[in-house]
């Protein structure tokens, strides 16, 4: 037995040893749904923070932001957002003002013309900075050609072969161009002004700001390249504004290059950060119920008191008077039953008890004279009338024939 136990040890090592033997592991990648921390473009940004002991949050409503937080919270205000309204526009400004840091990215205004300010971000022009989108001349929304090929995907192949093959040298230029030729980039933004290091910022949309100056706001830092200003720092009052062009250079994709990762250490300073994205104005219902709530309930009561009023009320509904079907004896009987079964025989029998006592008492005023009258005028025996006004027996006979010698005082006397 203990031979053939070593056999099949020795088998099954052999077994595996010729598995790893023959075969070779082989890697592969299998595709997996990102989780929701992942879908956050400003992930590796966080995680970067939170190594210096920075923690960092995600806001996006002005609920979440509104009332702000402690002054040596860093907000950084995505281009996303909607108008926040005069009053939270000035309370963040006087945040600022008291100590905060506020980081925000510009909104465009296409154009430069008097109507196009109206579209402005109200929270850039408060301290005197607009934005303007530059013409690409990489952009093909206005090229036929690229309106073309948008257009007909499924013949993209083809319509390159026809294009690629013709005998025209600018028809064959423009489709090398689209096919070949890699968009040009914007030189990165260069300032001195942070520690008089050269820093480099990679900011790749075509927006450019402008500074025309505020009260209270004094210019601090700029970063500009061969397309205009990229970054402006301002000084107001006890705290720091930073506006930027965008903010895809802190994005997970951007953070690692130039100077993003330093430029984010330098302006968020020792405090908790919030990444405010997407905020909007609240729904007007919110927004009324949050500014105007006592008139909206007055409004509400008042319809309700007119609804009241107008409304027809129909008068109760008559109905017919059902016959009388209690049945009283056997109710008396159920309770007894009841009081019986539970052991209550003496709560059954105090009121017959009583109610023979007072006869009794009619008979004569002493009980010993009154039960020998008692017992003489009913023809019984005066033990068993004694008997009969003690305490309820426990037997069933004896307590029925306890109540029937009750019964028959309380009736004849």
């Amino acid at each position: 037995m203990k031979r053939w136990l070593i056999v099949f040890l020795v088998l099954v090592a052999a077994l595996v040893a010729g598995y790893y033997w023959a075969t070779e592991p082989v890697r592969y990648m299998a595709p997996a749904r990102a989780d929701a921390a992942a879908r956050d473009p400003f992930l590796a940004a966080r995680t970067l923070l939170d190594g210096w002991q920075r923690p960092s949050r995600r806001v996006f409503s002005t609920r979440a932001l509104f009332p702000l937080p402690a002054t040596d919270t860093t907000l950084i205000l995505d281009e996303y957002r909607g108008d926040l309204g005069r009053d939270r526009i000035q309370a963040l400004l006087d945040w600022v003002a008291a100590g905060g840091t506020l980081i925000v990215a510009a909104r465009p205004v296409y154009g430069d013309q008097d109507e196009d300010r109206e579209r402005a971000d109200p929270l850039l022009e408060g301290v005197g900075v607009h934005a303007r989108r530059l013409p690409n001349e990489n952009d093909d929304d206005d090229d036929p050609m690229a309106t073309m090929l948008d257009r007909f995907q499924p013949m993209e192949s083809l319509f390159l072969e026809y294009c690629l093959g013709s005998d025209d040298p600018e028809m064959q230029r423009q489709c090398e161009r689209l096919t070949c030729e890699a968009p040009a980039r914007a030189a990165p933004a260069l300032t001195r002004d942070f520690d008089g290091t050269p820093r480099r910022l990679q900011i790749l949309n075509n927006l450019v700001l402008l500074y025309s100056g505020a009260e209270g706001t004094r210019m601090a830092v700029l970063a500009d390249n061969d397309q205009g200003l990229k970054l402006i720092g301002l000084n107001h009052g006890a705290g720091l504004i930073t506006v930027v062009a965008g903010l895809d250079f802190w994005n997970n994709d951007h953070l690692h290059y130039f100077d993003h990762a330093w430029l984010l250490r330098r302006l968020t300073g020792d405090g908790p950060v919030w990444f405010v994205q997407g905020i909007d104005m609240p729904p007007l219902p919110l927004w009324l119920w949050e500014h105007a709530w006592p008139p909206m309930l007055a409004l509400v009561l008042a319809l309700a008191l007119w609804l009241w009023r107008r409304l027809p009320r129909p008068g109760p509904l008559w109905q017919p008077p059902g016959r009388d079907t209690t049945d009283y004896l056997g109710h008396l009987r159920a309770l007894g039953h009841f009081y019986w079964r539970t052991g209550q025989g003496e709560a059954l029998l105090a009121p017959l008890r009583d109610a023979a006592w007072r006869r009794l008492a009619l008979l004569h005023p002493d009980p010993e004279r009154a039960l020998a009258l008692a017992a003489e005028r009913l023809a019984m025996n005066e033990n068993e009338l004694r008997a009969a006004l003690g305490p309820a027996l426990k037997d069933r006979p004896g307590w029925t024939r306890q109540v029937a010698v009750l019964q028959r005082i309380r009736s004849r006397l």
